[in-house]
């Protein structure tokens, strides 16, 4: 389908070409020193290059460098229009809220009139029997 538009990607936010690439030269860094630093230094003729040691700091270096690249990309992206429509649970929760607390000082308004209109009556009755 050559005729389909393609939705453009976002430079830096889109690609994960970036993203590779330098994780791929963080572990190839931390793999240099890592064998260097266990063989004990470039010039020590009794041991051999440690790249046991080596080829583990370039897996653990490539794969916290993605995640933390991870992280910063969903950081930074801005969430979708969909995400802010409709009725949250939060502004529903809200409005619930008022409502209740509207009710009860209706409710609360009307037990007062009772008993205001109760305890007048109670005073004719006695004013009545006097």
């Amino acid at each position: 389908m050559p005729d389909s538009p393609k939705k453009p990607r976002g430079g830096f936010k889109g690609g994960i070409k970036i993203p590779l690439v330098f994780s791929f030269v963080v572990g190839l860094i931390a793999f240099v020193v890592a064998t260097v630093v266990g063989t004990g230094g470039l010039n020590n003729p009794d041991h051999p290059l440690r790249l046991d040691i080596g080829l583990i700091a370039f897996g653990v270096g490539v794969a916290a460098t993605l995640v933390v690249v991870a992280l910063l990309q969903l950081t930074g992206r801005e969430n979708p229009d969909h995400i802010s429509e409709g009725s949250g649970i939060n502004r529903s929760s809200e409005e619930l809220h008022r409502a209740a607390i509207a009710r009860a000082r209706e409710r609360m308004r009307r037990e007062r009139a009772e008993a205001e209109a109760a305890e007048q009556s109670s005073d004719e009755t006695s004013s009545e029997e006097r």
